[in-house]
């Protein structure tokens, strides 16, 4: 009796390998399901930390009255904050594949904005960041305000 009892004990290879298929099924699908949502926080934490940078700009300008200038590298999806002429580098942001965001899209039209003590800008900015054909747009107007927007 003892003996027919170890014999039955614990599962098969069998048992094993479906419970370990049927897993995988229900992790697949739930990657599926949450990984375009994961894609787009990370793009709407993207435009939020931009939108947050330029006001941090701004109070910089302010602060320290002489104009700040924002730059972007298109090309390295980065940007940073300087003093007028990059004495002073105040902030380096990247949204690149390396970074936490990953972005797949970062553009600005101008690529350098300046910020005066006033708040008022030279021109008005427009930058989109985006990612997988979700996309975010943060403007700069002249005035000095900034709104984030869904691009359809």
């Amino acid at each position: 009796m003892v003996t027919a009892r170890r014999r039955n004990a614990g599962y098969t290879v069998i048992e094993m390998l479906m419970v370990m298929v049927v897993v995988s099924v229900l992790a697949a699908i739930v990657y599926i399901r949450v990984g375009p949502t994961l894609e787009r926080a990370r793009v709407r934490g993207a435009a939020s930390l931009l939108a947050t940078d330029l006001q941090y700009a701004q109070t910089l300008a302010a602060q320290h009255r002489t104009p700040m200038v924002i730059s972007v590298n298109v090309g390295a999806k980065s940007y940073q904050i300087a003093s007028r002429g990059g004495v002073t580098v105040y902030r380096t942001r990247d949204f690149g594949a390396g970074s936490e965001y990953g972005l797949g899209e970062f553009s600005a039209a101008p690529v350098a904005v300046e910020v005066f003590p006033n708040s008022i800008v030279a021109q008005s900015a427009t930058y989109t960041v985006g990612l997988n054909g979700y996309r975010r747009q943060v403007t700069f107007s002249r005035a000095g305000q900034i709104r984030v927007a869904t691009i359809p």
